[in-house]
């Protein structure tokens, strides 16, 4: 079972607290400053979205999820800050990843749509198995696959494989969330 995602560019007003990639992130009053400086916003899922389709209930299904990706402090690669927040968001940041070298045209959103997805398509998607897993051991628990071939954001477009989103030992310790590049 896996939980497939489509984008499309936002139309100009769309609800800023829709699940996206992109664009300015709502976030609770209480992150207000506790990003660093390197950070970028990457998605918010609002998980009200994908509660029927997530039947196994691996994911909460009200408040909402974040990822932020730290672009700093490691050789050539990103670090997933993952967050998760129970209620509604209060604080929308605009320009968020605007004063991030490399990242300041990542300020367009791309509205997410859901869909009941085969564990093993290759596509953007929450849950399953990952894409392209060519090695011995049992697969890591799939949070988030991200195909950037896949859609239209440009984002690491460079990268001919995915973006994995990992669970750490504990599904719901969204802090231990691990982030590996693969290339097919």
């Amino acid at each position: 079972m896996a939980i497939g995602i489509r984008v499309k560019a936002a139309a100009s007003d769309y609800d800023i607290s829709a699940s996206k990639f992109f664009g300015n992130p709502t976030v609770p009053l209480v992150w207000d400053g506790d990003f660093s400086d390197g950070e970028i916003f990457f998605c918010q899922i609002r998980l009200s979205d994908i509660a029927e389709l997530d039947t196994e209930n691996r994911l909460p299904h009200t408040g909402y999820l974040y990822i932020f990706l730290d672009t700093e402090g490691t050789d050539y690669c990103l670090r997933a800050d993952v967050r998760y927040f129970e209620g509604e968001p209060e604080l929308a940041i605009d320009g968020f990843n605007a004063a991030v070298d490399g990242y300041e045209n990542f300020n367009d959103a791309y509205v997410m749509e859901f869909y009941e997805a085969d564990g093993d398509e290759v596509c953007t998607r929450l849950l399953g198995n990952p894409s392209d897993w060519n090695y011995g051991e049992e697969p890591p628990r799939l949070l988030l696959q991200f195909d950037p071939l896949d859609n239209d954001m440009g984002f690491l477009d460079h990268l001919d494989g995915f973006l994995y989103f990992f669970f750490g030992e504990d599904e719901g310790d969204f802090g231990s969330v691990r982030l590996a590049e693969e290339f097919s």
